[in-house]
């Protein structure tokens, strides 16, 4: 087997356990099958199922126990706003609900701008938009995004309710983010921020700026998002 494949049945292990987990097929409290048995099942060897049950016990998945194997936990729920694909992922069965709280408009850039933004940018003017995730009722992220006002015409009348912005983006105008780069802190939340997230002032949150290189020339997507991890982990596969 080459090293490729193994990676590949590595990560394909990872996602069956889990998902079987968030499915409830292993409540918490249960065993997952022995090493023994995972060989077997996935034709593979000891190495891989322990890298993949070490990588399930760090995401919360699991607690391994000496003489007694692994032990489905109650993992937090799992926020993908570190992928560059998109913001949530991994939420099992909980419900994920957007609410818009400032609809697409089209406006100048602010003049305290968190990027650097090139010529073409600042003639062009952005979109804004403002929208809070709720996972089961709780607000959880609360997220500002700016987006270059560059080939994307009739934006601010779609309808951006419990959709996803990028699927929208490709969808409709075939914009698909290629990279970008980020900056994270951990701080206290604001006045602002606590209300939306209805924590208190002294309550830690990740703050993390963002931008996106796209297919698009000259058009960028910018974001700053503050996430309570309260009840929710940060994620993302590489």
């Amino acid at each position: 087997m080459s090293k490729k494949e193994v990676i590949h049945l590595y990560k394909k292990v990872i996602q069956d356990l889990k998902q079987q987990i968030e499915k409830g097929d292993f409540k918490k409290g249960d065993l997952l099958p022995s090493e023994n048995d995972l060989c077997k099942l996935y034709d593979t060897t000891r190495v891989t199922i322990r890298q993949a049950l070490s990588a399930l016990t760090n995401m919360g998945y699991i607690t391994r126990k000496h003489g007694k194997g692994s032990i489905v936990s109650e993992p937090k729920a799992g926020l993908g706003i570190l992928s560059l694909s998109g913001v949530t992922a991994g939420i099992g069965t909980q419900k994920l609900t957007t609410s818009i709280l400032q609809k697409p408009v089209k406006q100048a850039w602010p003049d305290d701008f968190f990027f650097q933004l090139d010529q073409v940018e600042t003639k062009a003017g952005c979109i804004f938009l403002s929208r809070l995730r709720h996972i089961d009722n709780t607000p959880v992220l609360y997220e500002e995004t700016y987006i270059t006002n560059i080939e994307l015409p009739r934006f601010s009348s779609r309808n951006l309710e419990n959709r996803s912005l990028f699927n929208i983006l490709k969808e409709h105008y075939k914009v698909e983010v290629k990279e970008g780069e980020q900056k994270i802190w951990a701080r206290h939340a604001d006045k602002t921020i606590s209300n939306l997230l209805q924590i208190k002032t002294t309550h830690p949150v990740v703050h993390m700026q963002r931008k996106m290189q796209t297919n698009v020339s000259g058009l960028r997507i910018y974001s700053s998002l503050y996430c309570n991890t309260e009840e929710n982990f940060l994620r993302d596969s590489f």
